[in-house]
């Protein structure tokens, strides 16, 4: 799945247009990047965590809620 694909899906899942979506999905990822630049975690409740590793690379911890969507 790409951004496009991802932002259709929300898109359909929400109130949002697939243009309001694809927005949604811009502002999320340079809201988190502008955490990680400060060297700080993002925590959504019920969704996960995310942080940058020492390596510079992103993690993302799905909480158990998510976990239980997939099963």
């Amino acid at each position: 799945m790409n951004k496009d694909d991802f932002a259709k899906k929300l898109a359909q899942k929400s109130q949002l247009t697939p243009e309001q979506a694809t927005l949604f999905v811009d502002a999320f990822s340079t809201v988190l990047a502008d955490y990680f630049k400060k060297g700080e975690k993002v925590v959504i409740a019920d969704f996960g965590s995310f942080y940058v590793r020492d390596d510079n690379t992103v993690q993302f911890n799905p909480s158990a809620k998510l976990k239980d969507l997939i099963d």
